[in-house]
């Protein structure tokens, strides 16, 4: 009996729901006004004499067939007033009065109960209107929610001609932004899609498909691949374009940071300085004039932009554009520190020693997580053994080297751990007994840091230190900060091809290259005299 009585409650809880979602629809439907449920939308603009110059647009294009059919639509029509203004070219060409009609109308009803407070649309046309409560774009809804058998009409005080996309925009931009706009366009490029490609034949050998020659492209910007979909009508940005002027003095700023090998100017001022600074031109979201400031890009860089400095915008389809004709951006956010995490190692000396390696997760003395390497531990491991990292693209300038590492291994005695953080060039390596030799044209002096405690007796240990610190002054105290026990400077090997050195005590890069970090362990192998450990090291530019 309660098993029974337990179904029909849930049985009458279902059918309670269900009602109510009925009457929610029926309240909505019933919430529209001058209802003419006998009518679809092209009658209903038809019998409206305020609405005729659209009713004979809709004619033009065949459309008082196409939006008499079962599907539902959303109609802002304006009034024969908002279209006195039409360029003749736009009603004259029917390709160009189908984009025009075509943003005035969006599948599914819209009523204007909808946005809350606002909402975008996407019309015939593939593009999107913003929709509130009593506007489309900057025309005001004079009368709302006509319901209608197979839609609802709004109507409209302004035409709602359909806008350019950011990139769109960018690429109309003529005199004004000319530099910055040939650096958008030489990012567009084209590739074969296989998958829309024409298949021609099969080649027999390799039953590779054969394909139609000129099928299957398709066409991308690598810019906006990189930074912001800004030809993407579903995502909105606020976009600055940066007049001639005010992109050669950010260009200038940091192109000297991108030095390369080739010495090429168009390599270093057009490709990477360019990117260094449009690749923060972007912010998400629609942001006023009058709201230009404390902006953030989409790689979290401060925008310095100021409502001053704009010459000219545009209101796009997807978002803002902001011609500005200055955006001086602070270089430190620019050109930025460069973190190695220790986890992350790109080879080791042996790949043999396995064993002995292990990346934890854990927690630092202040209780916040910390994921670094260790290595060695209660294993032997060859002499000098290390783990190396792959700095790609460094920028050209000299950099403090910043080390953090925490010694924790715990034995029945203080156990120390001897390291240093060479630097090297990117070259075959070279190859003796299965282990690899580093090319470590920059050295520092190797490291002594004592461990974190012995007996509960908390000691002093590695935090972050700037290499290199001062000569040892007590090599046996565990007392002291981490010292250099090699007793010397840092040191680098001189060679015409190098292309990092030192300068004060700065490892220097001379050339936009990428090189080897190389952490190395002491020159010993006993068990726990050779272990390496490191949390991250950073790479500080040190900006002139």
């Amino acid at each position: 009996m309660k098993s029974f009585k337990n179904k029909y409650m849930i049985a009458l809880l279902l059918i309670t729901i269900a009602l109510s979602a009925c009457k929610k629809q029926w309240d909505e439907r019933t919430e529209a006004v001058d209802q003419q449920l006998d009518k679809n939308v092209v009658q209903q603009i038809q019998e409206n004499g305020n609405l005729s110059t659209f009713s004979g647009y809709l004619t033009k294009l065949g459309y008082d067939k196409l939006l008499a059919g079962s599907k539902t639509y959303t109609i802002w029509a304006p009034t024969n007033q908002a279209l006195q203004g039409i360029d003749p070219a736009t009603v004259n060409d029917t390709a160009k009065l189908k984009k025009f009609v075509n943003n005035h109308i969006a599948s599914q009803v819209y009523l204007t109960t909808a946005p809350k407070p606002t909402m975008r649309v996407r019309t015939l046309g593939g593009k999107n209107v913003t929709f509130t409560s009593t506007t489309v774009e900057d025309a005001q809804i004079t009368t709302a929610n006509q319901y209608v058998s197979n839609g609802v009409i709004h109507v409209i005080d302004k035409a709602i001609p359909p806008k350019m996309n950011i990139s769109e925009y960018i690429r109309s931009l003529n005199g004004v932004a000319d530099k910055h706009k040939a650096y958008i366009l030489r990012n567009d490029t084209n590739y074969v899609d296989t998958s829309k490609a024409t298949v021609q034949s099969y080649d027999p050998k390799t039953g590779k498909p054969i394909l139609v020659p000129g099928t299957g492209l398709v066409s991308i910007n690598k810019y906006f691949n990189r930074v912001a979909s800004l030809a993407n009508e579903d995502s909105t940005y606020t976009y600055f374009v940066l007049t001639d002027a005010a992109y050669d003095a950010e260009r200038n700023k940091v192109s000297k940071y991108f030095a390369t090998v080739t010495n090429s100017e168009d390599t270093t001022m057009n490709i990477l300085a360019g990117f260094n600074v449009l690749k923060d031109a972007a912010v998400r979201g629609m942001v006023p004039q009058t709201g230009l400031n404390n902006l953030v890009s989409v790689n979290n860089v401060p925008v310095p932009a100021a409502a001053t400095a704009v010459v000219q915008s545009y209101s796009a389809s997807n978002g803002m554009v902001y011609v500005v004709n200055s955006l001086p951006f602070d270089i430190k956010n620019k050109i930025t520190e460069i973190v190695i995490q220790g986890e992350q190692p790109s080879f080791f000396a042996r790949t043999d020693a396995r064993g002995s390696m292990f990346y934890r997760s854990r927690r630092d003395k202040n209780g916040l997580t910390l994921n670094d390497i260790m290595i060695g531990t209660t294993a032997t491991l060859p002499a000098n053994f290390f783990a190396a990292y792959k700095l790609p693209n460094l920028y050209t300038c000299q950099y403090k080297i910043v080390v953090r590492a925490i010694n924790d291994i715990s034995f029945t005695t203080p156990t120390d751990i001897v390291e240093s953080f060479n630097f090297g060039q990117i070259t075959a390596p070279t190859i003796s007994g299965g282990t690899i030799a580093p090319n470590d044209v920059v050295k520092f002096p190797a490291q002594r840091m004592g461990p974190v405690s012995f007996n509960g007796v908390p000691l002093v240990n590695w935090d972050e230190v700037t290499l290199p610190t001062p000569a040892n002054k007590s090599a046996t105290s565990l007392l002291t900060p981490p010292t250099n026990i090699a007793g010397g400077n840092p040191t680098t090997t001189a060679t015409a091809a190098n292309t990092i050195n030192l300068t004060n005590g700065n490892l220097t890069v001379l050339k936009r290259t990428s090189i080897n970090m190389y952490v190395i362990g002491a020159n010993a192998t006993a068990a726990n005299t050779n272990n390496i450990t490191f949390d991250y090291v950073k790479l500080v530019p040190i900006i002139q």
